[in-house]
């Protein structure tokens, strides 16, 4: 196994396989050392030898590289590079002036690096970024960035997002749907009851909301409506979405979860899903 000072020395190789090999090393050595060659890698001619880089410099966490990764974010030609560099600055712990800077790279041309940028924002938790996460919101084409703006809302727990995390439950696809729902759990605002009440009923989409009830509602109240949605998706066939309302009411009221779960184990049409079942409990 090489020295942490050959696997510096390696980062200015002739190779780029090396420079690759030394950079992912180097962030799992975490060691600060390294930092300062690393920060001085992140202008090397190629782009997945600055990727690697961004993300060994994530791996150590020295704050040091904070700015040098928002200039990459900034002046990087590579899209890529520059989504690695603004998930990387998501587990820093940045001042308001950078913070800003996350801000203003929002519009940024690659749906990558908005949906990164927005994960960031999520992660750092700053009340500033609530307004243009919810104008980006409306006008992004992006599913991929739209999911990571329901999520980071969520993450920031700011009151302002729930009307428009109501009107994403609607949205055409179906993983920014789930994430608004887990968002509007995460609010616990009475005001979206009904909106993921109409959601619970969706294929596909009742772990998120039934969640997301679990935390609004009063117990005796949510026992009931997914010992109801439970039935009805039942009735329907949609079989996974009944193991999963089970899995949210095991945690609510076991009694009654073990009701439905002794009922699925016993018939064969559940059969494909036993193995989840009996995880359940």
């Amino acid at each position: 196994m090489k020295t942490l000072t050959e696997y510096i020395r390696d980062l200015h190789s002739d190779e780029t396989k090396v420079q690759i090999q030394a950079a992912i090393a180097l962030g799992e050595w975490d060691n600060d050392r390294a930092v300062t060659p690393l920060i001085k890698a992140l202008s090397a001619k190629n782009d997945d030898f600055r990727r690697e880089t961004a993300r060994a410099l994530k791996e150590i966490g020295n704050k040091r590289a904070i700015k040098p990764l928002l200039d990459v974010i900034y002046n990087d030609p590579s899209p890529e590079v520059r989504a690695e560099a603004a998930y990387a600055l998501g587990y820093f712990a940045l001042s308001s002036k950078q913070v800003d800077v996350l801000i203003d790279s929002l519009n940024d041309e690659h749906y990558l690096v908005r949906q990164n940028i927005v994960f960031a924002l999520g992660k750092i938790k700053r009340r500033k970024s609530v307004l243009p996460l919810l104008k980006l919101l409306v006008s992004e084409e992006n599913y991929n960035v739209r999911e990571l703006i329901a999520w980071s809302l969520g993450e920031l727990k700011d009151k302002r997002a729930i009307q428009p995390l109501i009107i994403a439950l609607s949205d055409t696809h179906i993983a920014v749907r789930k994430n608004a729902a887990f968002a509007l759990g995460r609010l616990a605002d009475s005001s979206a009851t009904t909106a993921l009440k109409n959601n619970l009923l969706r294929d596909g989409e009742a772990k998120e909301n039934a969640w997301a009830l679990s935390k609004i509602l009063k117990k005796r109240s949510v026992v009931k409506l997914l010992k109801q949605s439970f039935k009805k998706k039942k009735k329907e066939k949609v079989y996974e979405d009944c193991v999963e309302i089970c899995r949210v009411l095991f945690e609510i009221e076991r009694k009654s979860a073990e009701k439905l779960i002794k009922e699925m184990l016993n018939e064969i049409d559940f059969a494909h899903y036993h193995d989840e079942i009996k995880a359940i409990i």
